[in-house]
């Protein structure tokens, strides 16, 4: 999901946010998993209640198992980019589940760059020779529609591009 930010730090600052395209939110898989639960519970309750215990306590295993893996795919695929734009840096916060990283980068010689080598356009940042990935876990018209905003945002604030019109970043016919 793409959403550009009015709050923002300061009032001059331009922000957009990229956040992984999950189908539920954390409260919505453990009110699933509530629900797996229960049932599963409820069906090994009447074989407990004849003696037959074990399938009880495989149950419980088996849940626990559930569970683990529910959490291990949501928090693998959670992931948030922050792009903040002021007039003197760009601002680059990169948040997954195996932490915070954050860069900084003088506005001035930050260049939009769209890589279309490959199955799918990469969006990049890039300043001087080092490049940083943006939403690469969104799908493509996410990305472009990223790239352009990036480009508006940068270009009357962009040392290369003093005399251009922003680019326009679209998805080639298929």
């Amino acid at each position: 999901m793409l959403r550009t930010e009015s709050s923002c730090p300061n009032s001059d600052a331009e922000c957009l946010e990229l956040l992984s395209n999950l189908s539920l939110t954390l409260d919505r898989l453990a009110g699933i998993f509530l629900v797996l639960s229960a049932v599963t519970l409820l069906v090994a309750l009447l074989p407990t209640l004849m003696g037959y215990w074990p399938i009880f306590v495989i149950a419980v295993v088996h849940l626990a198992i559930v569970g683990w893996c529910f959490r291990l795919a949501w928090r693998g695929f959670w992931r948030r980019q922050h792009v903040c734009i002021t007039d003197d840096e760009v601002t680059l916060t990169d948040c997954s589940s195996r932490g915070t990283h954050e860069q900084r980068w003088p506005t001035g010689w930050v260049q939009v760059e769209v890589d279309r080598r490959g199955r799918e356009p990469r969006l990049l940042l890039r300043l001087h020779g080092e490049r940083v990935e943006l939403g690469a876990f969104a799908p493509i018209e996410e990305r472009l529609e990223a790239a352009d905003w990036l480009e508006r945002a940068l270009s009357p604030r962009s040392a290369w591009n003093w005399n251009r019109e922003p680019k326009t970043y679209t998805r080639p016919n298929e």
